[in-house]
């Protein structure tokens, strides 16, 4: 599953992991293959918490060569990260793999043999093209299994712009103000909240998502 772009959350995760390298660094402490064998996914996320409430104070006194070593590490860790991220939606073949919009997502359910995702913008961002009444884009044996889209290329399902204004699609179609699309999908409580607003829109266009297939519920980030 791809990753959205430029966000506070991103940014939190993004600069509490370089001060976590940078520490590291500066004391040699960088984990050797014995340690590596017994830690995990959790270990790493516990020492984000560690410093994610007091990365701006410690920033300043990066240097510039410890910083340029973080962000080529990171960099290496999120190519790592994003493919693996991928495989955790179940696609619906032979329909291609929709991508997701830069600093917007998507969220895709199965239903009766048919791929529905809904393309949403993060805040400070707006569809290219109107889309008030396109809410969702679909792929399915009825759609010959390619996407319904507005863009060529048919795997991009929308683009999200910079914008102040969010007026080009439907009022749910924005992530809230204060949840990007990654922030979203780091909770199953918010990925939940987006499903199911989309379950219930769905059903109100006589689209009924009780026979779903529900491991294929996936929400997808643009990076």
């Amino acid at each position: 599953m791809p990753f959205s772009s430029c966000s506070l959350w991103k940014t939190l995760g993004f600069i509490s992991l370089a001060v976590l390298l940078a520490d590291f660094t500066e004391i040699g402490a960088f984990a050797n293959p014995n340690e590596c064998k017994s830690a995990t996914i959790d270990d790493v996320n516990e020492s984000l918490k560690k410093y994610s409430n007091c990365f701006e104070e410690m920033i300043p006194d990066g240097k510039k060569s410890s910083i340029n070593f973080l962000v080529w590490t990171l960099q290496e860790m999120l190519d790592l990260l994003r493919p693996v991220q991928e495989k955790f939606c179940k696609q619906l073949l032979p329909c291609p793999l929709p991508l997701p919009p830069r600093n917007g997502g998507l969220v895709c359910v199965t239903i009766d043999n048919a791929q529905y995702c809904k393309p949403m913008c993060n805040k400070g961002y707006d569809f290219q093209f109107l889309r008030r009444g396109r809410l969702y884009e679909v792929c399915g044996n009825r759609t010959g299994f390619s996407w319904t889209t507005q863009l060529a290329g048919g795997k991009a399902l929308a683009v999200c712009n910079p914008s102040e204004m969010a007026v080009s699609g439907a009022e749910s179609a924005y992530f809230p103000t204060n949840r990007t699309c990654l922030h979203t999908l780091a909770f199953t409580e918010t990925q939940t909240d987006q499903l199911n607003i989309f379950l219930k829109e769905l059903g109100e266009q006589g689209i009924d998502g009780s026979s779903r297939d529900k491991d294929a519920d996936c929400i997808t980030c643009g990076y």
